[in-house]
């Protein structure tokens, strides 16, 4: 995917996927160990012994299984959705800022800069919202100094009033163009 194209950063989804990961990861490895100590017991000195202790054990081993991967599946799920909430923070937050300075924009207050943290996901939408506002605030900026001048014309030159009116039209129309389209 092209990068100009690109909401979300790749590192911000591969660091989430990353981490999910090592988390189940964690689990399982957990998980082996405590399988493998609750298995470290002695047999029995007899084959008899040895026999139906396997027997039991096998019944015991799977009543650990259960209930190991049960309360190690609660801790990874709850991980996860910890994890998943704190990466959501990252992009719900600075939208709930965006809107507020779009909002503001187009209330006609071109002042209101999108300021974002470095970690939050969206930092390219807000990038983009500052371009725009500074291109726009730019065009706004020339078309009052191009009214000026011809308010200034207006008043003070009333022989070369058409030529100059002419020529600062051109110059309005030109920086207002791209808006008609």
């Amino acid at each position: 995917m092209n990068p100009e194209h690109q909401i979300i950063a790749k590192s911000y989804r591969s660091g989430l996927i990353i981490k999910c990961g090592l988390f189940f990861t964690i689990g399982l490895i957990l998980t082996g160990v405590i399988l493998y100590l609750s298995a470290q017991q002695p047999l029995g000195p007899s084959y008899q012994q040895s026999f139906a202790r396997l027997a039991n054990l096998k019944h015991e081993m799977l009543v650990k299984s259960i209930i190991i991967y049960s309360i190690l599946s609660l801790l990874i799920i709850s991980g996860i959705i910890f994890i998943t909430v704190i990466y959501s923070h990252r992009v719900v937050g600075p939208l709930i800022g965006l809107k507020r300075v779009t909002r503001a924009m187009a209330a006609g207050d071109l002042t209101m800069a999108a300021h974002l943290r470095k970690k939050d996901a969206i930092i390219t939408i807000a990038d983009a919202i500052n371009e725009l506002r500074d291109s726009c605030r730019s065009k706004i900026l020339s078309i009052s100094r191009e009214t000026a001048e011809i308010e200034k014309l207006l008043s003070s030159n009333p022989e070369n009033l058409g030529a100059e009116l002419t020529k600062k039209a051109l110059v309005i129309q030109e920086l207002c163009g791209k808006t008609e389209r």
